[in-house]
């Protein structure tokens, strides 16, 4: 795999990734805009997602699919992106893909019946066992950052969005400065930059810098009842540590993660044989501008004894540290999983998405995992620190 880069005219970061002999081509345009930006009502971000589809004279999903392509969107916490993947038509495709995201056509009627498909995707979520679990955790890991609000917004949020809000929050961040377009395929790197020069639209907007918050955390255990056969539970760690290059946060917390509770480590054999987490526990990092956060999640009879486990396995290792063998091992499997990856189109492509508005890419990842040293992966366990840390648990109803 070989990705080149270059900064268009309008100022949008480009990326094209050379992948020999795949049929299939995506490309993925993205705003560096999503739900955890403060200065709009929550679910803003998602409501403009779908909005931006809407066309004057144009119905996008016919259009894509005319070309025979598949097109969709998501929102998270820092971006908005849109995306296609064909086996054929890419230039006029592409050329679809950056015309509807910089021509939106909203209008007061299509808003207002937005409102309820929308409304029905909240209540979606409020169902979601998992969802709430996730969601009422970062809530209580995070007292000020907007990164606390559901990604839709609630219902109330998106009866006060309007049209005068879509257009400003439009113009403020749908603009080349804000903005990467990454393109993914059997294609020549000078032909499809000089390809996406002559389609892009020229910038709207300016940059956005995003604020920063001093945050503390809301709540240290919280509780919901659901429609659940047993407990299900996320315990997190919310990081202050955002000095630290983001490819060494990444690779160094991965490590120490998969080391202290991944499926080969002596917490993971010990609670699992008891009974006390099941085969689906799981652990991730969240890496965000300006908030991150180690999340381990399962289902168990009783998530506080899991999180008490957790809280002296931490203990132990800051007491006896790790081995060179641990890290070694440890290290070697995480870059497995990220050459696995390196084959999934969609993968890729989201990846670089999101390390465009992180300032890594996937050569600092990769240069991390080899020159990882001791200290660095030690070094974080200082994001392990109990009084930040909280439980989020849903109970069965």
């Amino acid at each position: 795999m070989k990705i080149s880069a270059r900064q268009l005219q309008n100022g949008t970061k480009c990326y094209i990734i050379y992948k020999k002999d795949w049929k299939m081509k995506e490309a993925m345009f993205s705003v560096n805009f999503g739900s955890a930006d403060d200065s709009v009502i929550p679910g803003t971000a998602h409501f403009l997602e779908h909005k931006v589809f809407e066309q004057k004279d144009m119905d996008v999903f016919k259009e894509f699919s005319s070309k025979n392509a598949s097109v969709n969107a998501f929102t998270n916490f820092n971006t908005t992106a849109y995306y296609f993947i064909c086996s054929d038509f890419f230039e006029e495709n592409l050329k679809t893909l950056l015309k509807f995201t910089a021509e939106p056509f909203f209008t007061d009627e299509s808003i207002e019946r937005e409102k309820s498909i929308i409304s029905e995707e909240i209540k979606m979520y409020e169902d979601d066992p998992w969802w709430q679990v996730y969601f009422n955790l970062i809530g209580a890991l995070y007292s000020q950052n907007p990164v606390r609000n559901n990604i839709a917004g609630s219902i109330g949020d998106i009866n006060r969005i309007d049209r005068s809000i879509l257009t400003e929050c439009y113009k403020k961040y749908y603009c080349g400065e804000n903005s990467a377009l990454v393109i993914c395929g059997d294609l020549d790197a000078d032909k499809t930059f000089d390809m996406a020069e002559r389609l892009i639209l020229p910038e709207q907007g300016e940059k956005y810098e995003k604020k920063k918050f001093s945050d503390g955390i809301e709540s240290h255990r919280t509780v919901k009842k659901m429609a659940v056969s047993r407990p299900i539970f996320n315990l997190g760690f919310r990081e202050s540590d955002f000095d630290t290059s983001p490819a060494e946060r990444v690779c160094a917390t991965n490590i120490l993660l998969n080391i202290m509770f991944g499926k080969s480590s002596d917490f993971y054999e010990k609670m699992y044989l008891s009974g006390a987490i099941d085969k689906d526990f799981s652990m991730e990092y969240l890496l965000g501008e300006g908030f991150g956060a180690g999340i381990l999640s399962g289902a168990s009879d009783s998530p506080d004894n899991v999180a008490q486990a957790v809280y002296d396995r931490i203990a132990y290792i800051r007491k006896n540290g790790i081995s060179d063998y641990e890290i070694e091992g440890s290290r070697k499997q995480l870059l497995r999983s990220f050459f696995l990856g390196l084959d999934i189109m969609e993968k890729v492509v989201a990846g670089q998405t999101d390390f465009a508005f992180k300032k890594t890419s996937y050569e600092d990842i990769y240069n991390k995992y080899i020159g990882i040293t001791k200290k660095e992966v030690m070094n974080r366990l200082d994001i392990f620190d109990r009084d930040d840390s909280a439980l989020s648990v849903i109970e069965p109803a």
